[in-house]
């Protein structure tokens, strides 16, 4: 639970330990989260952790039930990847205990958090289409029909990189999706070619996006990178193998698996009563540079 007054997470009192967290996820179709979800599984067992996953598919009731562990059964913690949860909700838990945040920010929030910064990815990787040449760098991502809290920030990020290269942002060059899939990704590319065929730059915000990018270009006779250079976000294995290998920001996943169990032990292997502050750790992310944007 949480203490009003100091915004700081107040261990409860807890039954004899069960060795199982749960982890709930938006998707397991997105490579994303399969491949975080991964390396959590194997974080839990060198901790001698067991793992329950949980699929949530990113609706807001599901995120709420499994963050009152409504369905589950008893578990030691949760580490909770959201799409929809608010603030609001996180307050009013019914089964408060040890929960880690990871990915979206969920604006100020008193509870433990961990993410890169998101703003920070898609400003690098706009600068590096700049850096390469490009002039008419489009973003595709964007989702105002279910709004996404890191897709918002990483659009915050392009538009910033674009004005300080002194490239006015043109509202047509960004292309809404319904999901952050590769599907996607090649509809709201070829939708945003066909209305402006002077693109000469794409930044998905994911790599999933990305990859659905370089199909729609490869349909419409586009060259990446000679006629369009394309970076994604998040490394994922896929990014390696497609062709061309796609450039991406990659956030360090060892640190963030070791950040998020690190968190939740803290919690756990505190005393019932301790008052323990709240902590937001952010990971960072770097650049990979590979054919999708490497420009003659």
């Amino acid at each position: 639970m949480t203490t009003p007054s100091t915004g700081r997470a107040v261990p409860v009192a807890r039954a004899t330990r069960t060795g199982l967290i749960a982890l709930a996820v938006p998707h397991l179709e997105e490579p994303y989260f399969a491949e975080l979800g991964s390396r959590l599984v194997r974080g839990a067992d060198e901790r001698g952790l067991a793992v329950l996953i949980v699929q949530t598919e990113g609706d807001h009731g599901r995120e709420i039930d499994v963050a009152n562990g409504v369905g589950l059964p008893s578990i030691d913690g949760l580490i909770h990847i959201p799409r929809s949860l608010t603030v609001a909700d996180l307050t009013r838990r019914t089964s408060p205990g040890p929960l880690v945040l990871l990915g979206e920010h969920i604006q100020v929030s008193p509870f433990t958090h961990i993410t890169i910064d998101n703003r920070a990815a898609a400003h690098t990787a706009t600068e590096h289409l700049v850096s390469v040449g490009c002039r008419r760098i489009a973003y595709v991502g964007r989702r105002d029909s279910r709004p996404s809290d890191a897709a918002d920030r990483r659009h915050v990020g392009y538009v910033e990189a674009l004005t300080e290269a002194g490239a006015a942002p043109d509202p047509s060059l960004t292309a809404q999706v319904d999901a952050f899939t590769a599907d996607e990704g090649e509809r709201a590319t070829a939708a945003v070619l066909a209305a402006t065929p002077d693109l000469d730059g794409i930044v998905c915000s994911n790599d999933s996006l990305a990859l659905g990018a370089l199909a729609a270009l490869a349909a419409a006779g586009r060259r990446v990178p000679d006629d369009v250079a394309v970076i994604g976000i998040d490394d994922i294995r896929a990014t390696r193998f497609s062709v061309p290998a796609l450039s991406t920001i990659a956030p360090d996943h060892d640190r963030l698996v070791d950040a998020a169990f690190t968190e939740l032990q803290r919690q756990l292997t505190s005393p019932p009563g301790a008052d323990l502050p709240v902590r937001h750790v952010t990971i960072p992310a770097a650049l990979v540079r590979r054919a999708s944007t490497a420009r003659r």
